[in-house]
């Protein structure tokens, strides 16, 4: 995952193109520099200097997404320099004594978890994975699941954020609360985030359960067996329905079982055992009934090392009202069925859908905001995800199921109030984006005063959240 960045650095050191990717290489671009400022004064410095310029600067983190978010304008595309900025250096760490912690930009947050737990303190909230930055992970809505837990951008309670004129700007929830729910998830629209403070706990343990279920092509039961399971478990992640392809009927073919695990709270305290078993990352022959118990952190988020499969893959994952969760998800996959024609001949394997829950939250931009909610919504949401995997890296086989990700969006996203995540193959609707986000605008206002030309964006935010001024100042 850090070998972008790896790269990055040695192009800078022999002085030729400074090229981005993300972590599976099928999205990046090229800048006229690469730069890593030591410290916040540094990153201040550099974007006095380049603000009459109006020179494009976008930030890199470890380029965990499939999308075109954080990727720069490549130089032969605009006549302003181009710049990609790391601040892997800010590595600024305060532990405070009410359980919160104020961390630099250049932090990991798998790096974060682990000097946490020298000071027996963990997340309230995390993601199923850890490889993210931790800027980028909470400012693109990244989150575990839970009807009561939101995403991780909720634990935010203060930033340091510069403008593009060097300008350093303060936001926490008791000087300027509102502006907070703006910054907190920001898709790097805002400015330069330098540090963020956090609310934190008390490392407890959690008892993990993961049970076998059946499945069945009959996707109405199917779906509201899993809706009765939720009704049962607050923190639950289904891990199915398994699609196997059959190459030679060129078909998918459903799995018999799959499985979900949810998480609860425990009195126990012996033995760490859920980072010890891979199967509880997902790793390995994991269709099986199992307990484990663990530190919360290694509990519901999966380490580097768990990690199992790194082949090219395309993914979607929208959010939806949980009232919806039958209907949705029984129409989906009916909708993907559907497009089994158009992958024949391509290098499929697996396809596996993904159901998890998080609570609503009134950050401007998350992708589970409640702003536009009827009183019929309880305020949880639902979240889809699915995965199409691939026998071997065939670009052909990404680019073929990557083109029709964008579909299920133009098929459901007005009809469920659903949403994409920011970074997994979001499709450009700045119609539906103001209806899914009704503080959209306030939100371009305040990206207007941090940003008047338009030097932190990029085509994906101007399509996609419709910034107007931005397009012609772009030439898009």
């Amino acid at each position: 995952m850090r070998l972008p960045l790896l790269l990055l650095l040695l192009n800078a050191a022999f002085g030729s193109a400074h090229h981005w990717f993300n972590w599976q290489y099928e999205v990046g671009c090229e800048s006229d520099t690469f730069i890593a400022p030591a410290d916040e004064a540094g990153v201040a410095s550099f974007l006095k200097k380049e603000f009459p310029k109006q020179s494009l600067i976008k930030v890199v983190g470890n380029g965990h997404g499939f999308g075109n978010l954080t990727t720069c304008i490549s130089k032969g595309a605009t006549n302003r320099t181009s710049h990609i900025v790391s601040l892997t250096n800010l590595k600024k760490l305060e532990i405070h004594k009410d359980n919160t912690i104020t961390v630099g930009a250049g932090w990991d947050v798998y790096d974060l978890i682990n000097e946490l737990k020298k000071h027996s303190l963990s997340f309230n909230y995390l993601g199923a994975m850890r490889v993210q930055n931790i800027v980028g992970a909470i400012s693109t809505g990244t989150h575990g699941t839970g009807q009561k837990i939101a995403n991780m951008a909720t634990q935010v309670v203060a930033l340091r954020v510069l403008d593009a004129r060097g300008e350093t700007r303060i936001v926490d929830e008791h000087k300027n609360a509102e502006e907070l729910k703006a910054f907190r998830i920001n898709l790097g629209a805002l400015g330069l985030i330098t540090e963020v403070t956090l609310k934190v706990q008390p490392t407890h343990f959690l008892k993990k359960t993961t049970k076998v279920l059946n499945a069945t092509t009959d996707y109405k039961k199917l779906y509201t067996e899993l809706a009765d399971l939720y009704k049962e478990h607050d923190r639950m992640t289904v891990w199915g329905p398994h699609f196997d392809w059959d190459a030679k009927a060129q078909n998918w073919t459903i799995e018999p079982t799959f499985y979900a695990s949810w998480w609860e709270p425990t009195n126990y305290t012996s033995v760490r055992n859920c980072t010890l078993n891979y199967c509880a990352n997902g790793c390995g022959d994991c269709i099986k009934d199992y307990i484990c118990y663990d530190e919360t952190s290694d509990a519901v988020s999966c380490p580097p090392q768990g990690i199992c499969s790194s082949q090219f893959y395309a993914e979607i994952e929208h959010f939806f009202p949980m009232e919806h969760f039958v209907d949705v998800a029984t129409n989906y996959t009916n909708f993907q069925q559907a497009q089994t024609p158009r992958m024949k001949g391509f290098e499929n394997d697996k396809m596996i859908f993904q159901f998890r829950a998080l609570k609503g939250d009134d950050s401007y931009m998350s992708p589970a905001n409640t702003y536009n909610l009827g009183s019929e919504n309880s305020g949880v949401f639902g979240v889809l995800e699915i995965d199409w995997m691939q026998k071997v890296n065939h670009w052909g086989t990404l680019y073929n199921n990557q083109e029709f990700t964008n579909e299920f969006h133009d098929e459901f996203a007005t009809l469920y109030n659903a949403r994409s995540h920011w970074n997994k193959m979001a499709p450009s609707d700045p119609k539906h984006a103001l209806s899914a986000f009704p503080k959209l605008p306030e939100f371009l206002k305040i990206q207007e005063r941090q940003d008047p030309n338009c030097q932190f964006t990029n085509e994906f935010l101007v399509n996609q959240l419709g910034i107007e001024r931005c397009r012609s100042a772009l030439k898009l």
